[in-house]
């Protein structure tokens, strides 16, 4: 049986990450101003951005230097700065670009883990600057998660969110790039059939009608009456094809 309540909130006045810092202590002190911003079973929806700016994961585009394939792509795909792509080549850990895809003036890339991200999840913050994803989401969601375990006795399960496009579709979701706590999939069985439901996405697609996208400043959402088993093995990569 599963709830058949489930809330969401934003954290709508969590403080801006605005130097490197650590996240999970940053959150610790906001929940000791909001008394009931935990408890026993959340999921903390995370947005993959305030990770990356509390690790300072910003790049200098003026020392990117674009490659022969950087511009080569950059020709198909102009709106892309080709410092851009090239940044998005290095995210994929393959310089000979074999793991992206371009197409309809779209560029995406698999990561090492094996997640398919719009940009490889490289973010262009203005004309000399890009913001980088973690590699170790997964990693950094446990600290998160043990760090508020021991600090406040709240066990909750982390996602870490990232916005993401398709091809075949405008605008952008929210998708899991790191997870702790709660395993990716859920299995269910009908007519003798079992199916397969990415849950992870789902509760990011959730967080995301209240994160909102670029600059809505909600960077946390709980999600609360969700019915999952803590699970302190399960990672995203599980989740890949």
């Amino acid at each position: 049986m599963f709830s058949n309540t489930i809330s969401i909130k934003s954290w709508l006045d969590f403080p801006q990450i605005t130097k490197k810092c650590d996240l999970a202590e940053v959150i610790i002190q906001f929940c000791e101003k909001k008394w009931d911003s935990l408890k026993d079973g959340d999921i903390l929806c995370i947005a993959s951005k305030i990770v990356s700016k509390s690790r300072r994961l910003f790049v200098n585009l003026g020392a990117i230097q674009p490659s022969e394939l950087a511009l080569k792509i950059h020709h198909k795909v102009s709106r892309k700065d080709p410092r851009i792509i090239q940044l998005i080549i290095n995210q994929t850990g393959d310089l000979a670009g074999k793991r992206l895809q371009i197409s309809h003036n779209f560029i995406g890339g698999w990561l090492p883990n094996g997640l398919f991200l719009t940009s490889a999840g490289v973010d262009k913050v203005d004309e000399n600057t890009a913001i980088v994803l973690p590699k170790d989401c997964d990693e950094i969601a446990e600290q998160i998660a043990e760090k508020l375990y021991e600090k406040t006795g709240k066990r909750v399960a982390i996602v870490i969110t990232d916005s993401d496009g398709r091809i075949d579709k405008k605008g952008a979701t929210q998708v899991a790039v790191g997870l702790y706590g709660i395993n990716g999939l859920r299995k269910t069985q009908s007519n003798g059939k079992i199916n397969i439901e990415t849950i992870c996405d789902m509760l990011a697609a959730s967080a995301g009608l209240l994160m909102g996208q670029r600059d809505n400043m909600v960077p946390i959402v709980t999600i609360r009456g969700f019915e999952y088993e803590f699970d302190r093995d399960a990672t995203v990569e599980d989740t890949v094809a």
